[in-house]
């Protein structure tokens, strides 16, 4: 196969067992020999390399410096990649949309990344209702591609997230009704650890198809096409509602009852407490209750009667098109939001005093943290049983997630890019011991989209020691492992 030839090429020609700057600089040298120059960058002050450089949702991952960037256009480029990269030795990584704010899960320091936004070809079959798009565009460019056919794929629920979402999961306003992003996967086309193109299906590689639905992204091989099951889409009934902080107790209230009693599952909800450093001088001033409501048609019933019937000092529920609606409270959210952004994750069981605990912990830790960090919200995330239905129907994902309804809580810090690296480090400690605080529900497991690292979710799954065998199978000697981020298997 033509892999293992340029393997051995890039074996005699890189220096074998350099490590650090000069692994890198090794692979991006041995690279430019293999790949036009239109695919490969390494001056550091070029408009290229600085846009791939800056475009990260956590902006802390815009402070490392690749020794060059790649720009694969196919499989084959990725693949050509991934072998002179091994044979130098040196660390890379592979970024899609840049959102993962984990420190080196798409970023790199002194070594390869591969940036796959120039990996955007999109399809649609009329035919099978199938859909068929490269990584690198993001969700909201698909969905405005396949709304031209009435329909979109299940994916992310704001337009400025990458495809990678789906490979972690992916939660989307419409996963009550379909499932989870992974779940329409039918099937992708993978570049492995060794360089080697393969497909991976329910029929073929079966169980690199089970582990790339929701089980450690990335850690397996790297995608670059994917076929989903596409969705029918029309109009939706859809707007945030925003109250203030003194609802806050009748807002719990309709959350935890929405969890519970839904059973519609068009309709659809996040609900997200924010709190600013500002000072409220009593009046909550600083703090406020942003709901997202979505349901799947014009008409929404009174699937949302609980909420509008509370007082809000906003409402944009209206008719809008799903496209309008992932660009809900404002179009580029993703983009406006970025900052030095970190995520924390909870998972837990609706009917004990999990959710206001969860609640009262992060309130008391926002009060008394006041000035280390400049934005912070908790987010309630219903899990539903249709959903969980939904996921089992089309074979299950990596997280075999049981029965709803159930919730996963996201938990987000932004800092302020002033802080010093002590002050930096003692204000996510803080944060991450409070979210400890609430208990996570045993036997359900943690989304990887909100996760820490070092919060280990792929240890939740029941699936954990599957995940693991099949780990060893497509990186026997851990060359993703050793020499990118991602989550840990150990």
């Amino acid at each position: 196969m033509v892999f293992y030839s340029l393997l051995f090429i890039f074996m005699v020609t890189a220096p074998l067992g350099a490590s650090g700057l000069a692994a890198g600089n090794a692979a991006c040298a041995n690279l430019t020999e293999f790949l036009t120059s239109s695919k490969i960058n390494s001056d550091k002050l070029s408009p290229q390399y600085l846009e791939t450089q800056e475009d990260y949702w956590n902006a802390v991952q815009s402070s490392y410096v690749p020794s060059c960037v790649v720009y694969p256009t196919s499989a084959q480029d990725v693949s050509v990649a991934l072998q002179g990269i091994r044979a130098a030795g040196s660390r890379f990584a592979i970024k899609a949309g840049g959102h993962n704010p984990n420190t080196f899960f798409s970023s790199v320091d002194a070594g390869v990344l591969i940036d796959l936004g120039s990996m955007t070809s999109m399809l649609y079959n009329e035919d099978t209702t199938l859909a068929t798009y490269e990584p690198g565009s993001l969700f909201g460019d698909l969905y405005d591609y396949y709304a031209k056919f009435n329909r979109t794929v299940v994916g992310a629920r704001l337009a400025g997230v990458g495809t990678g979402l789906a490979l972690g999961g992916g939660l989307s306003f419409l996963s009550p009704q379909y499932g989870m992003a992974c779940d329409s996967f039918r099937e992708l086309e993978v570049v492995l650890p060794s360089g080697e193109i393969v497909t991976a299906s329910n029929t073929t590689n079966p169980d690199l198809f089970f582990a790339m639905r929701g089980g450690g992204g990335n850690a397996y091989g790297v995608v670059t096409k994917y076929t989903v099951q596409s969705r029918p889409i029309g109009e939706f009934y859809a707007g945030n509602v925003i109250y203030l902080f003194n609802q806050t107790t009748a807002v719990s209230e309709a959350i935890q009852n929405f969890i519970q009693y839904n059973e519609d599952p068009k309709a659809s909800i996040i609900g997200t407490y924010e709190m600013l450093p500002t000072p409220s001088f009593g009046l909550d001033l600083d703090r406020a209750v942003i709901m997202f409501l979505v349901y799947d048609g014009p008409d929404a019933g009174d699937a949302f009667k609980n909420f509008t019937d509370i007082p809000n000092l906003f409402n944009s529920l209206g008719i809008k098109t799903y496209p309008e609606v992932v660009n809900m409270p404002i179009p580029m959210s993703t983009e406006l939001s970025r900052g030095d952004n970190i995520f924390r994750v909870g998972v837990h069981r609706i009917g004990d005093d999990s959710y206001q605990t969860a609640l009262d912990n992060w309130y008391t830790w926002a009060e008394d943290n006041k000035g280390s960090y400049s934005l912070s919200s908790i987010d309630f995330q219903p899990i539903p049983k249709s959903l969980t239905d939904a996921s089992k129907a089309q074979g299950g994902n990596a997280m075999e997630m049981p029965d709803g309804p159930w919730y996963w809580v996201n938990y987000l810090i932004s800092t302020p890019s002033s802080l010093s690296q002590q002050d930096y480090d003692e204000a996510q400690a803080k944060f991450r011991d409070m979210v400890k605080k609430t208990a996570n529900a045993e036997g359900l497991p943690l989304f990887i989209n909100d996760a820490n690292y070092d919060q280990n979710p792929l240890s939740t799954f029941s699936t954990y020691s599957k995940l693991q065998e099949i780990k060893k199978k497509y990186d026997p000697d851990n060359f993703f492992a050793n020499y990118t981020g991602g989550w840990s298997f150990d």
